[in-house]
């Protein structure tokens, strides 16, 4: 019986060396006797132990030794693949509006002329955060006038604002359809100049801006006999021809009556209005910005993680959680090199796409550590667990995860007693 006991408590002792010190074996039998003593020496501080914290009710019904099998796609997972639009990118158009200023002041200049792209003006801003060069621009209204070259202050208004209130002069509105904006970002956005038009020819700079005139000042207001610069070459070509052209301008009003209610997204162009009451009103136009993540605690369950191997050497990782909350494991992760500093970024493999109260580390195929994932810890960038970092992650209900912040030690009070009479209280911090 001691024996068989001896023998027993032998095989477990080897067990345990294995998971902790796999990596001195790994390959030994391709390296001389020397080499693996060498390396043994070399590698005695790069032991990974275990935090000994593993969950005795949690059945790990994955092969390791296997490669990972290819993941069945499920609901979460599709509904992330296939949802429409842009929906990685939110556009930060109030953000945009914020950060607009209240005043520019712009230079003039002549467009390059082209009949396959430029525009009707071309704009120089030498100071402020619209600081830029050579911006295509277009008439917002016919009132007033403008020259080249020439400078000017305009007041500084996104397209998305309420301009009805803004007047000519008093009773008389500056842009008489000004809820139609959403209309010219359509256009804008559309790439039309250059394109070819269903009457035959060729939509030019001049036929966007004749549309602008006709959505925002409104039918029977647009040029008409003296519509000079809204062609190139030769200069009066507009009016020459202007049934033709006009023609092709009513195609493009008609057409931007599919962008009421458009709101550019990330990447599309939005329209800056430069408003004046002493000379024309121009529209130039900006990017629209992302809007930036605003993070928040861990709030319901863990749904995505990044995290950073913080080790010396390569080893193979998997990681593993349970299956919809079962006693069962589903392995979410695995790399046979995961190398020093490199990142891991997973995924919550439930039905609503969270891990569940744990993931389970495991390191040359034994357990390692293991870390909460039920927001009981509100872990986040900064949060370390053994040699893993938490680079950045989301939850639930809370979105991106905010930095964690490391709880302060708590304080202690207990009862000193030398005598009875001389008992007394003393701090201990934990």
């Amino acid at each position: 019986m001691k024996n068989l006991t001896k023998i027993l408590l032998l095989a477990m002792l080897v067990a345990f060396a294995s998971c902790q010190n796999e990596t001195v074996t790994e390959d030994a039998s391709a390296l001389s006797e020397e080499e693996v003593v060498l390396n043994e020496l070399e590698m005695e501080n790069e032991i990974l132990v275990s935090d000994g914290e593993e969950d005795e009710t949690f059945v790990l019904n994955n092969d390791l030794t296997a490669d990972m099998p290819a993941q069945d796609l499920s609901f979460s997972l599709a509904s992330k693949s296939y949802s429409g639009g842009s929906s990685s990118c939110e556009p930060d158009i109030e953000g945009f509006e914020l950060n607009l200023p209240e005043t520019v002041t712009v230079n003039t200049k002549f467009a390059a002329c082209s009949d396959t792209g430029g525009a009707f003006i071309s704009i120089d801003i030498a100071e402020g955060d619209l600081a830029s060069l050579d911006n295509n621009g277009y008439c917002a209204d016919l009132e007033g006038t403008i020259s080249i070259p020439a400078t000017y202050t305009y007041d500084v208004y996104s397209s998305y604002e309420d301009l009805s209130g803004l007047e000519q002069s008093a009773g008389v509105p500056l842009f008489e359809n000004a809820h139609d904006f959403d209309k010219i970002n359509w256009l804008l956005n559309q790439d039309i100049i250059g394109t070819e038009s269903p009457l035959g020819g060729t939509y030019t700079f001049g036929h966007i801006q004749w549309a602008i005139w006709q959505i925002i000042e409104g039918e029977g207001n647009n040029c008409t006999n003296d519509c000079d610069y809204l062609s190139c070459d030769p200069i009066n070509q507009w009016d020459n021809d202007k049934t033709y052209n006009e023609s092709l301008g009513l195609e493009l009003v008609s057409a931007a009556e599919a962008g009421e209610g458009f709101i550019p997204q990330c990447g599309q162009q939005i329209a800056i209005v430069l408003a004046s009451t002493t000379s024309q009103s121009l529209i130039i136009t900006r990017e629209v910005p992302e809007k930036e993540d605003v993070c928040s605690d861990c709030d319901g369950e863990v749904t995505e993680l990044e995290l950073e191997f913080d080790w010396g050497c390569a080893k193979k990782i998997d990681i593993v959680q349970r299956n919809e909350n079962t006693c069962y494991g589903k392995r979410i992760y695995c790399n046979r090199s995961v190398q020093p500093g490199e990142t891991i970024s997973i995924s919550g493999a439930n039905h609503d796409g969270t891990f569940g109260k744990y993931i389970y580390i495991y390191i040359n195929n034994c357990y390692y550590t293991k870390i909460a994932t039920d927001c009981d810890v509100n872990i986040g960038p900064g949060y370390e667990k053994g040699v893993f970092n938490v680079i950045s992650g989301a939850s639930s209900n809370g979105g991106e995860l905010c930095e964690y912040v490391k709880p302060e030690p708590k304080c202690y009070r207990h009862w000193s007693c030398k005598y009875y009479s001389k008992c007394r209280y003393y701090s201990h911090h934990h």
